[in-house]
This record gives structure tokens, sequence and C-alpha cells, in this order.
């Protein structure tokens, strides 16, 4: 018999789609759902018979999610992986002075998205995942929960005995606690306590059905089509809320938003730097504290960029 708790995840970054990486990173997973995806496709052939005697092997995929708990080792490539450009920066131009940091924004329009290989281990029971990229990320951040992050992949199939382990980055002692979370209304200028609740998702909108007649029946690629940034909070309702992110839903002006987690000195920084509120709401459920529940999108700023993620931990710019 095998249990969850004997199991493992570990991913690699691929250098070409769909071929086996050397297995780089071991993910602290609290559900997976990854598995082979086969279409099964029916004999519809009339033989005089009541029922059909074929039933064929049509398109192969794989795909599932994983929802792993923020680490400070392992966020920035899940970020990585979810936008697919990655830098090395050095503010004060002075290496090792300690202010670098690697940067990852979107992926141009000409731009692919990287993949992965994904081994889930039960026990000794190992499935390799080739050509794996993120369908969507879904950040949770609460008060009172471990930050966590949810992945949705979509790739290219399931390999026996593919892939190779290297060199582990491992997460730490302790993921990200919600009293390390701070959060700003600008670009990590202005801090506000009114927050209590914000999700939010990386959405590629994966194209899943680039499938040819190539004698192989599993994707050729794996695309990613209009990125959608949204998301939703929760915060406080009092006199300061009504006058700046109410005013800001009612008028439809643009705002910002920017989180940081910060553990001692590894921390990881999101900012987005031009958002609107959507479907802004204030209802009383009963005598306590009223709450502004809203969406928000992320929207292109002057400098066509919709989201900055900083990872303070791997400040090589790649991984």
């Amino acid at each position: 018999m095998l249990y969850g708790a004997k199991s493992s995840v570990l991913m690699g970054i691929e250098e070409t789609f769909g071929t086996a990486a050397t297995l780089a990173y071991k993910l602290p997973f609290t559900n997976e759902s990854l598995n082979q995806k086969i279409e099964a496709l029916k004999s519809e052939a009339n033989l005089g018979l009541r029922a059909p005697k074929s039933l064929a092997p049509g398109k192969e995929g794989a795909a599932g999610s994983i929802e792993v708990e923020l680490y400070p080792e392992l966020a920035g490539v899940l970020f990585y992986l979810a936008l697919g450009k990655a830098s090395a920066e050095d503010p004060d131009s002075t290496p090792d002075s300690g202010d670098e940091y690697s940067k990852i924004v979107a992926a141009g329009v000409n731009d692919s998205l990287p993949s992965a290989t994904i081994q889930v281990d039960h026990a000794g029971q190992k499935f390799d995942y080739l050509g794996m990229k993120l369908n969507q990320l879904q950040l949770n951040a609460a008060v009172g929960a471990i930050p966590n992050v949810s992945l949705d992949w979509l790739g290219k199939e399931e390999a026996d005995a593919a892939a190779t382990i290297g060199s582990l980055t491992e997460p730490g002692n302790e993921p990200f606690f919600f009293r390390e979370i701070a959060v700003y209304t600008d670009e990590f200028t202005t801090v506000t306590d009114k927050y209590s609740n914000i999700q939010l998702t990386i959405a590629n909108n994966l194209d899943g059905d680039d499938y040819r007649l190539d004698g192989t029946g599993k994707r050729k690629s794996v695309a990613a089509q209009n990125l959608d940034i949204t998301g939703s909070v929760e915060l406080i309702f009092d006199a300061s809320t009504v006058s700046d992110e109410y005013a800001k839903f009612k008028n439809f002006t643009d705002a910002a938003l920017a989180l940081t987690f910060e553990k001692n000195t590894q921390k990881l920084r999101i900012y987005l730097p031009r958002i609107r509120f959507s479907e802004a709401t204030h209802d009383i459920s009963g005598a306590g504290k009223i709450l502004l529940k809203a969406n928000i999108t992320a929207l292109l700023d002057s400098n066509n960029e919709a989201i900055i993620v900083e990872d303070h931990v791997n400040t090589s710019g790649t991984y």
C-alpha cells in the first residue's frame, strides 16, 4: 500500500520543450493531481452487432494541478514558469552588496513560456511528466493562513524513467507566514494595513489543441495566448477605504498594489503597477466589521508591464 505522505514532487526546467530536464527543485506540495490523459475513440462502424468491437486511443497529453506552500527558496521559479522572462538586477551596480535580485516579468508576444519536467514519486513508483507548462498560477494570501500557490499544468506526455536528479534546491525549514506579508498601495513605499485577504491569478490561456498528423497522437506545442492577471481582495471597510479604494472603483480610476513576503533576508516582492477595482461590495452579514470585497484586473502600464516579481533569494536571473 502506498501513502501520500511518502510521495515527493521534483521539477526541472527544460531546455527543449518535451525533452526531459535534470530535476533541480523539490516542491513543498500539499496536493497533486498530475495524470496522463488519453482520449478514447469508439468505433462507430456498423457490424451487425449490438456493441462496438474497437476502442482506439486518440489525442494524448498530460495535465493536472499541484498546490504548494510558498517557501522562499522555491517561490521565484514558480513565478518564472508562470511569466516566462527573468533577468539579473543590481540597483547599485555593486556586486554582492546585498541588493541584487532576479526580476521576473511576462514574456513577450514572440517569446515562448518555459516548460518543465515534473517527477511524481509515490514511494518509489515514479512518473515523469514532460513538456509541462503553467496554464494558471493562483496565489492565495490570507490572515491566519500560510500563503500558498495553486499551479494548473498542461503538457505533452507521461514518460517512464526519463528524468535524472541533479543538485536539488529544497525548501528551507519554514514557509512564509502570513505575519511576514506586507501590502503597499504603490511601489513598496506606502504601507496599508487594511487588507485581510488577497488572491492573485496569472492565467496564460494555453492552447492545448496543437495536434498534428505526425504518427504520435501527442501535442506538438503548448503555446500561451492572451495573458490575464486578475484577483480578488478583502479589506476593512472604513472612512479611508471609502475615500481611496472604493472611490477608485466608483470613478474607474487606476490604482497600484504591491506585496512583500519577507523572512529575515529572504524576500519575494510582487508589484502590480496599474490595476482597476471592479464589482466592489460592502454588504452587511451581521453585527461584526464590514468588509469591502472587490475584484481587480492588472493592466499594462507605460512600460508595457502588468506585473513585476522580484526574487531576492535566487539573484542569478536564471532558473
